[in-house]
């Protein structure tokens, strides 16, 4: 490919006259019609059309140029820049509403499942929300269950170490 076909796809905006694809604009071809401006065409449109020069007829032809007027004109007005839209509502937060469907103990990975984030930005969160005391860490788990209290705690640890007693009732014998 040479230099003035490089310019013609350039000055084309890397895109083909007739199916106006930008893809693979590295295998443009450029076809030279007689007396005519020359057109862009990609791969599959070339291997369509062929080198038939009636393609160059589909393309608009370029206009001549004015002549130059001895009078300023003057500079085209620019239009106002609209302000941005804002958002009359604040987004939902996809964390918040899936902690509610995860059990009461969850890991990092689990949540950001849950609520379609990356574990990256769902620890920053979980973080974030312990910081504010929304959230407690377990070990490895995060858990959405208040701290327990002493008497829980001491009834946990009872539990522990009784969970192969079996209490026995005294019963009055039955005759």
């Amino acid at each position: 490919m040479n230099t003035e076909d490089l310019a013609e796809i350039e000055r084309a905006g890397r895109r083909c006259a007739v199916c106006h694809s930008g893809r693979g604009w590295r295998k443009f071809g450029v076809v030279r019609a007689d007396g005519r401006e020359p057109v862009v065409l990609c791969a599959s449109c070339r291997a369509r059309v062929g080198e038939e020069t009636s393609i160059a007829t589909k393309a608009a032809p370029v206009p001549e140029p004015a002549p130059a007027v001895q009078e300023k004109a003057p500079p085209p007005k620019q239009p106002k820049p609209r302000p941005a839209k804002r958002r009359t509502e604040p987004r939902q937060d996809r964390l918040r509403d899936a902690l509610p469907k995860l059990p009461s103990s969850f890991s990092t990975a689990m949540a950001a499942r849950a609520a379609g984030l990356n574990t990256e930005k769902t620890l920053a969160r979980l973080q974030d929300m312990e910081r504010r005391g929304e959230l407690r860490r377990d070990d490895n788990r995060w858990t959405t269950e208040a701290p327990p209290t002493d008497l829980s705690a001491a009834i946990d640890r009872l539990e522990a170490r009784t969970s192969n007693l079996r209490i026995i009732r005294d019963r009055t014998p039955v005759g």
